[in-house]
């Protein structure tokens, strides 16, 4: 299976700092998150402080994938988790989409060549929770 992002969220880490932040602040969502937005530091410093069980926050964001994959692979990666979409675009051509949540429960539960190059393929978009989860699995 040959993986390439194609397009995603932006700002997916503020964005995740904004919703642990909707948790226990009272201010609402939309100034949480102007505050975050230009504030690397903190969005750093509350990502690393996350639990990577609380997916709920992982949920805010959509990723998509041109994927090159025989039918069988595809239907592999289906039966493996209900949270990965995959479209038929050609013989072998499809798109995945998911979210945050649903790449990490799936690179957590498989451990695989494929959850892997998922995984890697959006690590410099959130940077800052790649380097919390591999941590994390790490220390298990």
């Amino acid at each position: 299976m040959k993986i390439q992002l194609l397009a995603t969220t932006s700002n997916i880490e503020p964005l995740v700092a904004t919703a642990v932040l909707t948790t226990t602040s009272g201010a609402q969502p939309s100034i949480l998150y102007e505050r975050m937005i230009d504030r690397k530091d903190k969005v750093a410093e509350i990502i690393e402080r996350i639990e990577v069980q609380h997916g709920s926050i992982l949920e805010h964001n959509r990723f998509v994938w041109g994927i090159i994959a025989e039918e069988h692979e595809v239907l592999d990666v289906l039966l493996k988790t209900k949270f990965l979409t995959f479209t038929r675009i050609g013989s072998k051509d499809w798109l995945l989409s998911g979210n945050l949540r649903a790449v990490i429960e799936f690179w957590s539960q498989q451990k695989n060549e494929n959850s892997e190059a998922l995984l890697n393929s959006i690590k410099h978009i959130v940077p800052n929770i790649f380097s919390n989860i591999t941590r994390e699995k790490n220390e298990n």
